[in-house]
């Protein structure tokens, strides 16, 4: 295809004279030459793009989105759609929308500072301004010349320590517990299951059952639920106290002022059997016996006894009977006995 500078040109012989026959040969060539100059990509020196893509063309143009040409972005749109004044800094407000805000000479003045040190001499701010809030430390100086601190703003409300713990609810002795090393020593102990607190001459220890029976001079019989035979060895208990100052039933009764009969059987007070071979009868009650002799004088003891054949009494054979018996007075060999015990 004839073209010079990208400029199409027809090529020789192809137009026609006046008058003239056409030839078929220039002609058709010429046609066809015409076909493949409109299929082909018209180049930029035409007019045209110099491809048959999109793609293509904006990389023949130069305008490359991304590299040559700024791709859509909604944020940019909106910040394009600001009517630009004099001392305005755009912000955004949302998602893909802006707005424009005041941009003082100071607000410039503070934002062209290099450092924190910079900012903090165009605000006129010390070196306090530096500190953390929960660790603001004040080296040298003092601070004065200024009213209390109010509770509410995170003050004591006071210029004394005594005030402040007043304002505060907490009065050494009245509201909180003075120090005590006594009081210090017990919360140091462990707390322990039996464990007792007791003194050992210089503070507060926590001791065991055992340990603390120890300190406290306790023998063995604390340990007992309760006390019997095998376990009390010591002095009788005067009656004074509330014993029998005895160990055994006979003096106990003696010291208790109890006579014979406060160791006889109810039984043995009155009798009511019907068998006649009884050898038990109450105190005070009288028999008569044979066999009776000098012997048996006036309150004389005298042993009774009852024959197991006869059922009769007498002093001489069979079986006698239980207790003291004393003669009461005798008719020739026949007498009166009486239990006196």
């Amino acid at each position: 295809m004839p073209r010079t500078g990208g400029v199409y040109s027809a090529p020789a012989g192809t137009k026609g004279t006046p008058g003239n026959t056409i030839q078929s040969a220039p002609y058709n060539s010429f046609i066809d030459d015409l076909v493949d100059d409109a299929n082909a990509a018209r180049p930029i020196t035409a007019g045209g793009t110099g491809a048959t893509s999109a793609s293509a063309a904006r990389t023949a143009l130069g305008v490359v989105i991304g590299t040559d040409v700024q791709a859509y972005d909604a944020d940019l749109a909106a910040i394009a759609a600001l009517v630009s004044a004099a001392n305005k800094l755009p912000y955004a407000t949302g998602s893909a929308t802006w707005a424009l805000a005041d941009f003082t000479a100071f607000g410039r003045s503070l934002v062209d500072d290099a450092d924190a040190t910079a900012g903090r001499t165009t605000l006129g701010l010390g070196t306090m301004a530096t500190q953390a809030a929960g660790a603001v430390a004040i080296t040298g100086g003092s601070v004065t010349g200024i009213t209390d601190l109010a509770i509410a703003d995170g003050g004591t409300g006071a210029s004394t320590a005594s005030a402040a713990r007043t304002n505060l609810g907490l009065v050494i002795g009245a509201d909180v517990q003075a120090f005590d090393s006594g009081l210090a020593a017990i919360a140091g102990l462990a707390v322990t299951d039996g464990n007792f607190i007791v003194g050992n001459g210089s503070a507060w220890v926590a001791e065991s059952g055992a340990t603390a029976r120890t300190s406290l001079g306790l023998g063995s019989i604390a340990l007992q639920n309760t006390i019997d035979n095998t376990d009390w060895s010591g002095t009788d208990l005067a009656v004074a106290n509330g014993g029998t100052g005895a160990s055994d039933a006979g003096t106990a009764r003696t010291n208790l002022g109890l006579g014979g009969l406060a160791v006889l059987d109810t039984s043995d007070l009155v009798y009511t059997g019907t068998s006649n071979s009884n050898t038990s009868f109450p105190v005070t009650s009288s028999v008569m016996y044979t066999g009776a002799d000098s012997s048996s004088t006036r309150n004389s003891t005298v042993t009774i006894r009852l024959d197991a054949d006869t059922s009769a009494f007498n002093n001489s054979s069979g079986t006698a009977l239980s207790g003291t018996w004393r003669c009461r007075g005798r008719s020739g060999s026949t007498g009166i006995a009486q239990r006196a015990a």
